[in-house]
């Protein structure tokens, strides 16, 4: 009897053991996808530009965005060809990336289904028309998130806005995201689970700071 309690001890401890160790890695590995998604948000977001041809440069609400950003070409462009290669297909300096949350139906019981961050990009900007696959590629950049609550700060009305029309660009954009869906009737500004905050600084943006503060929330703020 004493070797049987010592056994199921034993292993009770190895069970307590492995899943002290799954929690310490499923935490690792959320920090690192939020980590990364931020931080290509952000880059992205820096690069961000005002196209003159189609007057436009962002456009989003709470939910989602897409903007035109200005990048240099692949390595592919600038191999220098042979006399049997292939031309080089064109590639444009100029695209359109869009992030939100990507939505999809459960065939069993047809219920929403969030399957986290999913973000576009659309090469041909001129053409009239494009489709999704060719001119435009979706990826699920981060999964682990179901929660997504963007705003936009207009310096000259000093406040943060639920949308912009896309006209120009924002000075800065406030980021959240979090791991869990949001309730139903529950507003973003009430999401009860942690989150993880960034604000993010567009250069392009129609009007500069001028040394004013962005203000996040009451009693915090951002230069």
């Amino acid at each position: 009897m004493g070797l049987v309690i010592a056994a199921l001890a034993f292993y009770q401890e190895i069970i307590s053991t492995r899943e002290a160790f799954a929690d310490r890695l499923g935490a690792v590995e959320v920090t690192a996808a939020r980590r990364a998604v931020m931080e290509r948000m952000t880059d992205e977001l820096r690069s961000a530009i005002v196209y003159p041809f189609l007057r436009m440069g962002l456009s989003g609400d709470s939910e989602g965005m897409q903007f035109m950003v200005a990048s240099l070409p692949g390595q592919g462009v600038w191999a220098t060809e042979g006399i049997s290669d292939q031309p080089v297909a064109p590639q444009h300096d100029v695209r359109i990336v869009g992030y939100r949350l990507r939505h999809s139906e459960d065939p069993d019981t047809g219920e929403e289904i969030i399957e986290g961050i999913e973000r576009t990009e659309q090469t041909v900007i001129a053409a009239p028309t494009v489709e999704e696959g060719a001119d435009i590629a979706a990826a699920l950049v981060a999964p682990s998130f179901k929660f997504l609550s963007l705003r936009y700060w207009d310096n000259q009305s000093g406040d943060w806005l639920e949308a912009w029309d896309g006209g120009d660009v924002p000075v800065a954009v406030e980021i959240v995201i979090g791991i869990e869906p949001l309730p139903e009737n529950t507003e973003p500004a009430e999401y009860p689970f942690e989150v993880f905050r960034r604000v993010v600084y567009v250069p392009a943006g129609k009007t500069s700071f001028g040394g004013a503060a962005i203000m996040r929330s009451p009693g915090e703020a951002v230069r």
